[in-house]
């Protein structure tokens, strides 16, 4: 039970998990190779990896390793998308500009209501279109273009709702 712990430390609970260092390697090359062959990634995982995306119970236990990937390949990584906290959520990364999106689960809607989002890829924008909880949001790749040194989203232009 995560009673006891604090809050970050609610992460550590049995239903959750990590990503293992092989992992940790095939994601940091992948995007490397993204980078080198001018793609555009956008991720998608189980359970969210920003702490601004959902309540701290369902963070991936290393979720700080993984963010830190995330930023580095901030021009390469558009997005990303993950499921776990029910509830869903969102937050745009103040350091990397990188949209973390935690989508509302079907398991919460009560019939007849049938929640799901479909994701539409565009040259400048995902946009997600969602039915019944599921919110529907449009993502711009503004960070895409910006030079890490320069911080183009000030903590007062973040969303964050979970």
């Amino acid at each position: 039970s995560p009673e006891a712990l604090g809050e970050f430390e609610k992460r550590f609970v049995a239903f959750n998990g990590g990503v293992d260092k092989p992992q940790l390697e095939w994601l940091e090359k992948s995007l490397q190779s993204a980078k080198e062959n001018n793609e555009k990634v956008i991720i998608f995982s189980h359970q969210p990896i920003h702490p601004g995306s959902s309540g701290p119970i369902c963070l991936i236990w290393n979720y700080d390793h993984v963010l830190t990937i995330l930023r580095k390949y901030s021009d390469v990584v558009i997005a990303s998308f993950s499921g776990h906290a029910h509830k869903g959520g969102y937050v745009r990364d103040a350091e990397s500009g990188i949209h973390f999106r935690t989508l509302e689960a079907v398991l919460e809607s009560p019939d007849p209501i049938r929640t799901y989002g479909i994701v539409d890829v565009w040259e400048d924008q995902l946009k997600v279109r969602g039915w019944g909880n599921c919110m529907s949001d449009i993502y711009d790749f503004d960070h895409l273009f910006f030079s890490k040194k320069k911080s183009s989203h000030p903590e007062g232009s973040l969303t964050t709702y979970y």
